[in-house]
């Protein structure tokens, strides 16, 4: 090491996290001869990049032996302790190959990684390299300015990094960033694509992986990000209308209130009376596309009327969406109960979630046969939703398979009725208005974020961690509007004990993506301090059913 590189490494050491700025004060060399010994003890990997509150700074980089993790629930230990190859053969892009083949495939790579806050590739940085998240979190940013802490989303167990810049040539178009420790699977990308062009059946998954990509990308440039929820009955009489309408006064409330988009009702069958929106006052009407909009100053705007087209379904059913997803946030629909209209089997097709309603405190089995029958026209990772409507049933009694239970409250309907409003807007206290509430909040929750707490602080002492709880619970409740916990058994591996055994509490929360992006290095900050406070070596946060320790 040249004398430069020495004394970087010491004063780092001394004082870690450190600018170039910084070190070029305190050592008193010039920026950029700081710049370039910095970049080659980066090469060397004997120094750890890191981006803090917008700023890069640097530390040294020691390696330490794993401790034995306590108090996680078995199936987090098994990943722990899982190798390599048969992580491979998870990953629905390398499971393709045979054993052997994983083998030389992992045999070109090797396992790196990542501190907290440690920084992958940059963006506008050309890589040489395909990436594979093996274990943790990492956070994506398009920096901006200085101490920007904008995230565009998270990448966990599974994900790549690299395959469609490395094929074209292009550079990084965001900054990747570890939240917590992370394991990467890394390789160079021309020994990379040289084995998968060797090994046909890698390429295949390959480009498979890559087209459902660009499939995504599409769909959400598109839309935009608007979501289309479309309602539909079993039977007719389904409570379908008044499901669908009050959905969209919640939306409609929703978006006033975080001064977003308007929201659409789209009723498909023609027995919705326009006085179904209730008390509204009508402002105009509007051609978008195909559609002929009413649009109202005091609630959702109603798509009143579609042109007809000589177009096959399909297409026709393209160009409307195209047009009203740019121009509307959220689009309720009410479906109705039919099922001989191709458009209407292919708008439930399109939805992002697709609530089914029944009164037939039996009808589980039809609502899973429409399913069934929607299947060719239903795009995948469809959220789907079976509803039994207006039931007097106890929960317990219940088919497990409706996954809501509204209930039956004859009388709101008949005052909301009577003061011409939704139910949601009515002035009532009752059990039907505060269901549609709730569900309203779970469908916009797309995400879920668990905390798992601890129940000891060695092999054999327990302590009392329903502080940790509560606190746990507000904080999630704070952050999200609401939480949940339940007990659940936790495992770890003692070397002097074998397999140990004991209680854990998981705290759960359901988010939107936008709340989940603006706040789970908050969520990944609360485990941190959790640990430290239970004298743990880490905690376990789920993220979508994707388990990272802390």
């Amino acid at each position: 090491m040249s004398s430069d590189e020495q004394t970087i490494l010491r004063c780092l050491t001394r004082h870690p996290k450190l600018t170039v700025f910084d070190l070029s004060a305190k050592l008193n060399l010039a920026t950029a001869a700081v710049e370039k010994t910095v970049n080659n003890l980066l090469g060397q990997g004997r120094v750890v990049e890191q981006l803090l509150n917008g700023q890069r700074v640097f530390s040294t980089r020691f390696q330490f032996k794993q401790r034995t993790v306590r108090n996680m629930p078995a199936k987090i230990v098994n990943l722990l302790e899982q190798t390599p190859n048969a992580f491979l053969a998870e990953v629905p892009v390398t499971s393709v190959l045979p054993l052997a083949e994983r083998e030389k495939l992992l045999e070109l790579g090797q396992e790196h990684t990542l501190l907290p806050d440690e920084v992958m590739v940059w963006q506008g940085q050309k890589t040489e390299h395909v990436w594979l998240v093996k274990q943790g979190l990492l956070a994506q940013a398009r920096l901006k300015s200085r101490y920007t802490k904008q995230r565009s989303g998270y990448l966990h167990r599974g994900s790549w990094v690299g395959l469609a810049e490395s094929l074209s040539q292009t550079p990084i178009m965001t900054t990747y960033t570890a939240a917590t420790p992370t394991t990467l699977l890394t390789w160079p990308a021309s020994d990379f694509f040289a084995f998968a062009q060797e090994y046909s059946q890698l390429g295949h998954a390959l480009s498979h992986y890559l087209s459902q990509q660009l499939t995504i990308c599409q769909q959400a440039h598109l839309q935009q990000q608007s979501k289309l929820w479309v309602v539909e009955g079993v039977h007719s009489q389904a409570g379908v209308t008044t499901f669908a309408l009050n959905l969209a006064w919640l939306a409609q409330q929703q978006s006033d209130s975080e001064q977003g988009g308007k929201t659409l009702f789209w009723a498909t069958e023609q027995a919705s009376a326009l006085q179904d929106l209730g008390d509204v006052t009508a402002v105009s009407h509007k051609k978008v596309g195909l559609a002929t909009i009413t649009v109202y100053s005091d609630g959702p705007d109603r798509l009143t009327k579609i042109d007809p087209s000589s177009y096959a379904p399909q297409v026709q059913l393209d160009m409307l969406l195209s047009d009203l997803q740019a121009q509307y946030e959220y689009i309720i629909c009410d479906s109705g109960s039919e099922t001989q209209s191709e458009l209407t089997l292919r708008l439930r097709g399109q939805a992002q979630t697709l609530l089914t309603l029944t009164k037939d405190e039996n009808g589980a089995d039809e609502g899973l046969q429409r399913w069934s029958k929607l299947q060719p026209y239903s795009f995948p990772g469809q959220k789907r939703v079976l509803a039994l409507n207006a039931t007097s049933q106890q929960a317990a009694n219940i088919d497990p398979r409706f996954h809501l239970a509204l209930p039956d409250d004859k009388e709101a309907l008949t005052t909301s009725a009577a003061q011409n409003k939704p139910l949601v807007k009515a002035d009532l206290d009752n059990p039907l208005s505060e269901a549609l509430h709730e569900v309203y909040r779970r469908l916009s929750l797309n995400h879920a974020v668990a905390l798992f707490v601890p129940s000891t602080v060695d092999v054999d002492q327990e302590v009392d961690n329903s502080q940790q709880v509560k606190a746990t619970l507000s904080f999630l409740g704070n952050l999200f509007g609401g939480a949940t916990s339940s007990d659940a058994e936790g495992a770890w591996r003692s070397e002097d004990s074998g397999l140990v055994t004991e209680q854990v509490t998981i705290v759960r929360t359901f988010v939107s993506k936008k709340a989940l992006d603006t706040h789970l290095d908050d969520v990944i900050h609360f485990a941190t301090d959790l640990k430290r406070d239970m004298k743990q070596e880490a905690v376990a946060v789920s993220v979508d059913n994707q388990l990272i320790l802390v």
